[in-house]
């Protein structure tokens, strides 16, 4: 079942861990160059496996603009919802291993950003990886990855970066 779009739907809202990725998630969208060819109409935010960060990322972003695009924001329960007929400028995983690798493959084509908060995301096909760091969430990025699909990471997202 979709998670759809809508407002908070009342979960705990000192998800810490939340509020930062969802921060995150909203920086890589607007301070990435994206390719000409996916910057008309709206830009897609996609969510897969994490109710409490999609719904954060709608009630802290869903009327933002990335560029020139209306930000439209997605929530999926497992890969398996994501259409995969639709495009997704950026979609951030919750599963890693097995599962996040067929999303790779599947996306592999298109200049979409595929995140994840997996011990083993880059490896597993990620462009961007969240990492915790002593109490703090950080991330690290395949930039050469990024480039191959079109997709310029921007300057402060590469020096926010740990590796």
């Amino acid at each position: 079942m979709a998670m759809g779009q809508g407002t908070s739907n009342g979960l705990d809202e000192t998800d810490t861990r939340a509020v930062t990725k969802a921060n995150f998630l909203f920086h890589f969208a607007a301070s990435n160059e994206w390719p000409l060819s996916v910057k008309e109409g709206e830009f897609h935010l996609t969510v897969v496996g994490n109710e409490r960060l999609h719904a954060e990322l709608v009630d802290k972003y869903a009327m933002k603009l990335i560029g020139a695009q209306p930000l439209t924001i997605h929530g999926y329960s497992r890969t398996e919802d994501l259409p995969s007929e639709e495009f997704h400028h950026l979609v951030y995983c919750d599963v890693g291993g097995a599962e996040l690798n067929r999303l790779a493959l599947a996306l592999a084509d298109t200049p979409t950003v595929l995140v994840s908060d997996s011990p083993d995301g880059l490896e597993q096909g990620a462009l961007i990886n969240f990492v915790s760091i002593g109490n703090r969430i950080r991330y690290e990025i395949n930039a050469a990855d990024a480039a191959k699909k079109g997709v310029l990471i921007g300057n402060k997202i590469m020096t926010w970066a740990v590796k």
